[in-house]
């Protein structure tokens, strides 16, 4: 139960990440800080004016994805205890997608800073992929928990065998032994 609530937690998270700014890029001329935010979905703000060429980092989609296969996993695990397999699916996919976001972001520092400028670039990772790693990592965590094999002390006691009841001698055949039907006794014919 907690490995699929925190499926879920991490599923909320990842799409949160995905409204927040990825990353900026800042430059400072004569006094005035022109700054450019992206999501990743869209442009935040854009004061450079095309005069860079910088784009949203575009992976809401695969996020949104993974996010919706972790969060039906979790809640289609109670009946079909198979589907859990595929939070470790979304987990991973996840995983994937914000190595992506870091890998794109510190490739555009590297760019930006082989660019020969009179002015120093700023580039900075944002709040969004920051999120965007914690969700996966609490993916990971989660679809791990998720999975939820049984264990052997949790395993049914093995019972004695079959339990056989008799009744005693002295007893009236009319009885009704313990988990059984009626004794139907027919009158006896002399």
């Amino acid at each position: 139960m907690l490995g699929a609530v925190l499926v879920v937690v991490a599923a909320g998270l990842a799409v949160a990440a995905t409204f927040l700014t990825a990353y900026s890029v800042q430059i400072v001329i004569r006094g005035q800080a022109l700054r450019y935010e992206a999501t990743f979905w869209a442009v935040g703000r854009d004061d450079f004016r095309e005069v860079l060429l910088l784009e949203p980092l575009e992976l809401g989609e695969p996020v949104l994805g993974a996010a919706l296969v972790m969060a039906l996993a979790a809640v289609l695990a109670f009946r079909v205890p198979a589907l859990r397999v595929a939070s470790l699916l979304g987990a991973g996919l996840l995983a994937g997608v914000a190595w992506a976001a870091v890998s794109r972001v510190q490739g555009l520092v590297k760019a930006l800073g082989e660019f020969n400028s009179r002015v120093p670039i700023e580039v900075e990772q944002s709040e969004g992929i920051t999120l965007l790693v914690v969700a996966a990592g609490v993916a990971v965590v989660a679809a791990v928990l998720h999975q939820e094999l049984p264990r052997a002390d949790q395993a049914e006691p093995v019972g004695d065998g079959v339990v056989v009841h008799q009744l005693d001698d002295d007893a009236d055949d009319t009885d009704t032994p313990p988990y059984g039907y009626p004794v139907i006794v027919e009158p006896k014919s002399d």
